[in-house]
């Protein structure tokens, strides 16, 4: 069957920032193929659901804010937030690279504003000219990629090519790429190696 191309303009008074909502649905993918995330554990029958959906936000001046990716988005009756298997969040920042958001399930509010992420969650920025490298892993993480803000109260882990830090409870501020550990911090240095001297004949 063709695929479907459903495009979803919400517009969000409080912040004045249009989420547009591209999501691609193959109606050829019948829900008991589905297989539901491990929360579910009922197995719920879902109202709604889309395969390979693209949630991107814009500012006001209409430049990319953040976009949000899913291999599928679900969402079950008498339930506010919808969930997304997989997903993928990007935000993008007004200097350097963007950051990357990777985690195994997802569960997003219905005006696109708050995304709670669960699983191997990932935050990633790649080496740079503007940047050094980067990783924080948790276990759990809300994130608000139009405010470039996120937190957690559980484990995190923060790697760089200099320093390994861990601490529970974590806010960070994905625009700066700050990120403050709350309590029991502690930090590893990682030495610098030497490089390689040659020796003469």
């Amino acid at each position: 069957m063709e695929k479907k191309l459903l495009a979803l303009l919400l517009t969000l008074p409080v912040i004045s920032i249009a989420i547009t909502w591209y999501v691609f649905v193959s109606s050829s993918t019948e829900q008991s193929q589905v297989v539901f995330p491990e929360q579910n554990i009922q197995k719920k029958v879902a109202d709604t659901f889309f395969n390979h959906a693209t949630i991107i936000s814009f500012s006001v001046t209409g430049d990319p804010k953040s976009k949000i990716v899913g291999d599928q988005i679900f969402h079950y009756p008498d339930e506010e937030d919808s969930e997304i298997t997989n997903p993928e969040i990007t935000i993008f920042r007004d200097v350097g690279l963007p950051v990357h958001v990777t985690a195994d399930h997802g569960w997003i509010n219905k005006e696109g504003t708050r995304v709670f992420l669960k699983g191997h969650t990932v935050i990633k920025r790649e080496e740079s000219r503007d940047n050094k490298f980067s990783q924080l892993e948790t276990p759990e993480l809300t994130i608000w990629p139009n405010k470039d803000f996120a937190e957690t109260d559980k484990a995190v882990k923060i790697t760089t090519t200099a320093s390994i830090a861990t601490g529970i409870g974590m806010k960070a501020y994905l625009d700066k790429e700050h990120y403050y550990l709350l309590n029991n911090v502690k930090v590893r240095h990682i030495p610098t190696k030497e490089p390689a001297t040659k020796t003469g004949n």
